[in-house]
């Protein structure tokens, strides 16, 4: 199975976002399938479900790419900088497919109450608009890692 549709499928089968880009992107030889869950559970709806912040599959595509490129030692200056970089061309990709990286925009409304996340089920919008967002950082993070 190609990783863009393990995202998905993960996606599908009850892991948050972040969890479904993260897991399918991660570093597999170096970190284990529930290791990586567990990382990424926090960032899926937004953060810690609150609906706000940063989108869950955006957050799961930048440890992926902190993953592959990031500073592993403190003197590694240069690795931070290249992975800042590559972090902020990833977001300003993902901000051009989708108009956003924030959570909220994405859904257009916070999801962070029980009656706006039951709102937000019954408009389907976690199998329109999150699965598109899971489906553009797969796009972008595949080239990448």
């Amino acid at each position: 199975m190609q990783r863009k549709e393990e995202a998905l499928e993960r996606f599908r089968n009850r892991c948050n976002c972040s969890q479904a880009v993260f897991t399918a992107y991660r570093q597999s030889e170096i970190l284990d399938e529930s290791t990586a869950m567990k990382l990424a559970t926090v960032f899926g709806g937004g953060v810690a479900g609150s609906g706000n912040g940063l989108c869950g599959a955006v957050s799961g595509a930048l440890l992926a790419i902190s993953m592959r490129y990031g500073m592993g030692d403190p003197h590694a200056v240069d690795a931070k900088s290249a992975t800042y970089a590559l972090a902020l061309q990833f977001m300003e990709a993902f901000r051009s497919r989708v108009g956003s990286c924030d959570c909220e925009s994405i859904l257009g409304m916070n999801i962070g109450t029980p009656e706006n996340l039951q709102k937000a089920r019954t408009m389907n919008l976690f199998a329109t608009r999150c699965e598109q967002a899971v489906s553009t950082a797969a796009d972008l993070l595949e080239p990448l890692v």
